[in-house]
Order: structure tokens, then sequence, then C-alpha cells
């Protein structure tokens, strides 16, 4: 396994500004890193990804909850739920079996999902910052000096 011994060109800038007051000399050398927007937009995409796998986990979670609870599938609310999540629960049907009392059910393949559908929203997000993330730095450094001799 071969590493990248060579870094990664920044686009930055540096600048050095020197303002002189009476008595004493003011320097400011200023690096700015020219990727912040890239990495904002890289943040951005990952907050996305987690956002819609939050949203179809807490789908999940909430249709897990609402079948332990034997809540009314013709009601609407319960009706629209089921059949969104309905899609996603799709490859785990029949994976174990559902136990089921009173008309209160535990699906576990629901619960399998959840952890699966978390997976992937995690690897997805890994792979966004590992591909589209570049590091970079920005750094400030002022250097005050009194001096005799500055004019006044």
């Amino acid at each position: 396994m071969s590493t990248d011994t060579e870094p990664r060109p920044v686009n930055r800038q540096e600048q050095v500004r020197v303002h002189q007051h009476s008595g004493y000399e003011q320097q400011t050398q200023v690096v700015e890193d020219h990727n912040a927007e890239r990495r904002l937009t890289v943040s951005r995409i990952a907050s996305f990804i987690w956002l819609l796998f939050g949203i179809l986990v807490a789908s999940i979670g909430l249709r897990v909850a609402l079948k332990l609870i034997a809540a009314n599938p013709a009601n609407t609310f319960a009706g629209l739920l089921y059949a969104f999540t309905d899609l996603f629960l799709l490859p785990f049907s029949g994976l174990t079996v559902t136990p089921s009392a009173q008309g209160m059910v535990f699906e576990v393949p629901a619960i399998i999902a959840m952890l699966v559908y978390a997976l992937i929203g995690w690897v997805i997000v890994r792979l966004v910052w590992l591909l589209l993330y570049h590091p970079a730095s920005r750094s400030v450094r002022t250097v005050e000096r009194e001096h005799d001799d500055l004019p006044q």
C-alpha cells in the first residue's frame, strides 16, 4: 500500500500589511485559504445526506413505535408512513420472525434496517469527505515593535 507523500496544492494567498504609527510599527501577516468555500460546500453536502438518512431512520423508528402500540393502519398518517417505509423495508422482509400479540407487532427487520441505513449514511458521508475535502489553513500573525527612529 503506497502513501501519497507529496502535499496537495493549496490555493492560498499570503499578504503582509505594515502600519506605521507614532512610535511603533504594526506588521500583520495574513495567510488565507481560498478553498474555504469548497469545504463549506462539502460540509453542506454531508449535512444534507445526514438529513435524508436521518428522516429515513426516524420514519422507520416511528413505524416500529406505531406497530408496537397497534396503531390503526387505516389512519391517514399511519397509512402514509407505512406506505413510505414499506419501500425501504422491502430488502429486509422475511429476514427474521416478526413477533406479534393482540395486534401489536415488533418488527425486528425494521430495527435491522434502521441500523443498516444509518451505517450506509455514515459510509456515504465519509466518502464525500474523503473525495472532496482538501485540508488547508488560515493563520494571522501580528507583530508590533516600538522604534525611536520611526518618522512621527
